[in-house]
C-alpha cells in the first residue's frame, strides 16, 4: 500500500460501511478470548486500535506498520506504535494474547512466513485473526492498485494453518450478501469500457461512503451479515477470515 491510499483510508475509515462490518467481525472473533495484550500488524491509520479500545478498555494495544505515515497516524490517535517489518517483529517470543493480520497477508509475497512470525510472538493458547480478499477469479485493478499478490480461498488458509501447525477455530467467507453485485463488476472491470469500476478510488469503492443514505444502508446490511456468522458460515464471499490458535 502506498501513502496515497493510506491518506484515503484515514479520511473514510471512521465511517465507511466496509470498515464498520470488519470491526464487528473482529469484536466477535476476539470476544471469547478476552485478550489482555493485542498486536495489530499492518495497523494502517490506527482506527482499528481505537475501536478495540472501546471493546477491550483494559487491554494493552500495540500497532506496527512498514509505512512511517501509518505509524504517525496511529500515534496521533493515541496508540503505541512503531515502524517494523511484519516478517521481523521487534518483540520477544510469546508476547501477545491476540494478533491481528487484517487485510495484510495478501501484501506479503511469502504469506506463510508472516504467519510463522506472528505465531512466534503470540502466547500459547493465543490467537491470530486474519482477514483477506477472497476468490482469485475476481482479480482486478482494485487488487493491483492496493499492492496485492493474491486473493484467498478457505482451502489456502487451511493449508497455511497446517503448514504452520496452528489450530483453526473459525473459518468463513464474508461480504456474502453483496457478492452477487460486486463479483460481476470486478470481472467486467477487466474490459476497457468498464475499467474505471475496478479502480479502488472509484465511486463504487471509496466515494460511495460520502453518500450517507447509501453508506448507512450498506453498513446495516454488512453488519447484519457479520452478526449472522455467530450462527452460520457463508459458502462464498468477497473476503475470507480465519482465527488460528497457537497450541
Amino acid at each position: 500500500m502506498n501513502d496515497d491510499l493510506l491518506y484515503k483510508f484515514n479520511e473514510v475509515e471512521r465511517f465507511h460501511w466496509w470498515w464498520a462490518g470488519r470491526q464487528e467481525l473482529i469484536k466477535d472473533l476476539l470476544r471469547e478470548n478476552q485478550p489482555k495484550k493485542i498486536l495489530d500488524i499492518g495497523c494502517g491509520t490506527g482506527e482499528t486500535l481505537t475501536f478495540l479500545k472501546t471493546v477491550f478498555p483494559k487491554a494493552t494495544l500495540f500497532g506496527v506498520d512498514v509505512l512511517a505515515e501509518a505509524v504517525r497516524f496511529t500515534i496521533q490517535r493515541g496508540h503505541a506504535a512503531k515502524k517494523a517489518d511484519a516478517l521481523n517483529l521487534p518483540f520477544k517470543d510469546n508476547s501477545f494474547d491476540a494478533i491481528l493480520l487484517l487485510d495484510v497477508i495478501e501484501h506479503i509475497k511469502n504469506d506463510s512466513a508472516i504467519i510463522k512470525e506472528a505465531k512466534r510472538v503470540v502466547k500459547p493458547g493465543g490467537v491470530i485473526v486474519i482477514t483477506a480478499p477472497a476468490l482469485q477469479f475476481i482479480w482486478s485493478a482494485h487488487d493491483e492498485n492496493q499492492g496485492h499478490f493474491r486473493r484467498y480461498t478457505r482451502h489456502r488458509l487451511l493449508e497455511l494453518a497446517r503448514k504452520n501447525k496452528m489450530k483453526v477455530s473459525f473459518l468463513s467467507y464474508f461480504n456474502f450478501f453483496l457478492s452477487p453485485i460486486i463479483t460481476p463488476i470486478r470481472v467486467m472491470s477487466r474490459l476497457p469500457i468498464f475499467k474505471k469500476y475496478g479502480e479502488y478510488d472509484s465511486r463504487l469503492n471509496y466515494k460511495v461512503a460520502y453518500n450517507k443514505v447509501i453508506n448507512t444502508f450498506l453498513k446495516t446490511l454488512f453488519v447484519t451479515e457479520i452478526r449472522l456468522l455467530r450462527f452460520i458460515r457463508y459458502p462464498i464471499g468477497i473476503s475470507v477470515t480465519v482465527k488460528l490458535q497457537k497450541v
